[in-house]
């Protein structure tokens, strides 16, 4: 038997690193203060940070628990065929928010361990390409709605 790849199944493939992204981020989410304590003593670092960087890290579990539903939602609607819609736009704009949002804490904890700041600069970069497709999706739908006024 002939294995075919088509849209279908990747969207499905899609669906299914996210949700398991998603359970993921619970697990390192329940493990934060572990975590953080490995990390203040694996870098010794200063013991004041780790509290800091827990909450930090709690901020970013947020983001990205937003961000990963609103993606799952976005596939969902996709695999339905409701494609450039409103709700797609308001999903990337949300999740262009959260990686702008994630940037954000990332750049501030690169002042307690630099490393971070790499993540606050990949986490901006995709900032600006989802919003550049939020943007697209957006004319999309204008260009659709527009079209379906047209006799």
């Amino acid at each position: 038997m002939k294995f075919t790849w088509s849209d279908q199944k990747s969207i499905i493939l899609t669906r299914a690193v996210v949700a398991g992204t998603i359970a993921g981020c619970g697990i390192m989410t329940v493990s934060g203060p572990w975590l953080t304590r490995w990390m203040v003593s694996a870098h010794a670092l200063p013991p004041a940070s780790g509290p800091v960087l827990l909450g930090m890290g709690y901020v970013c579990a947020v983001l990205a628990f937003v961000m990963l539903v609103s993606l799952y939602k976005f596939l969902r609607r996709i695999e339905a065929g409701a494609v450039f819609v409103p709700a797609n736009v308001t999903a990337l704009r949300r999740i262009s928010w959260c990686c702008a949002g994630a940037a954000v804490v990332c750049l501030a904890a690169a002042y307690i361990y630099l490393p971070f700041a790499f993540l606050g600069v990949a986490a901006a970069f995709m900032a600006l390409i989802v919003r550049v497709l939020k943007n697209a999706f957006a004319q999309a739908v204008r260009m659709k709605d527009e079209l379906d006024y047209t006799i």
